[in-house]
């Protein structure tokens, strides 16, 4: 489940009331599918108006005291949160409006990355649980060398994928390389993406990971008639019963 908009806040920022009340009201906005903005305007009118209908809410002031104000929000006369806002977000709206900016901006990030990808153009650096089907256009040769904390061989191949939207690595190792060849229309499971030297790349986890052949290339299916029609040649004549 993606995070909430508020948890794109920096952690060393979090414990500000000054942000955690902004973060607070970009979660009530995502919540009620409310433009951001558009409800932040509505409480700046709240506090001089003392009631104000934005969309499906209605936020209705409460209290004020010198140091904060209490915003009443409901829907249907329904409570959905009652606010307990510091007066410093009032007394400097142009402040205010600007860091409000900033975290929206980082929460749409952040609801960006963790939204499930279609396509490869749509794969960026820290996705995970990817799942796409592509077809695979090339791999490199296969790396060996032995592992240092197991001793056993590895082998290491760089593949390439794509679909009509773009093409990205896929790393392969060991029994996976053996499993697809170039041509292969493939469907990646529980993937994550993640970038070496620049580059992006799906890197399959070995708990869950899955690759699967949807469609082999034709590459394929002549490679295994040629090799039927091999072992038929080699094998033996049975001799004719008397």
């Amino acid at each position: 489940m993606p995070p909430s908009w508020s948890q794109s806040i920096d952690r060393r920022h979090r414990r500000s009331w000054y942000i955690g009340s902004l973060g607070y009201l970009i979660d009530l906005s995502h919540s009620h599918d409310i433009d951001p903005f558009k409800l932040l305007n509505s409480f700046f009118e709240a506090e001089k108006k003392g009631a104000v209908i934005c969309d499906s809410l209605e936020i209705t002031l409460r209290e004020r005291t010198q140091d904060h104000v209490v915003f009443l929000v409901t829907r249907e006369s329904r409570v959905v949160a009652q606010m307990k806002m510091e007066s410093e977000l009032w007394e400097h709206p142009v402040k205010t409006k600007a860091v409000y900016s900033l975290l929206v901006n980082r929460a749409k990030a952040l609801e960006k990355l963790h939204r499930p990808a279609s396509s490869v153009r749509e794969l960026r650096k820290g996705m995970k649980d990817v799942n796409l089907k592509v077809t695979l256009t090339e791999k490199s040769k296969v790396v060996c060398w032995r592992s240092l904390h197991s001793g056993r061989p590895v082998r290491l191949c760089i593949a390439t994928v794509a679909d009509p939207s773009g093409s990205i690595r896929l790393v392969l190792w060991d029994d996976e390389i053996d499993v697809v060849s170039v041509g292969d229309e493939i469907e990646i499971k529980n993937a994550s993406v993640g970038s070496f030297r620049g580059l992006r790349q799906i890197i399959l986890p070995r708990k869950k990971g899955e690759l699967i052949v949807v469609t082999p290339s034709k590459q394929v299916d002549a490679k295994q008639a040629i090799q039927a029609l091999v072992e038929e040649r080699h094998r033996p004549i049975k001799p004719a019963e008397a």
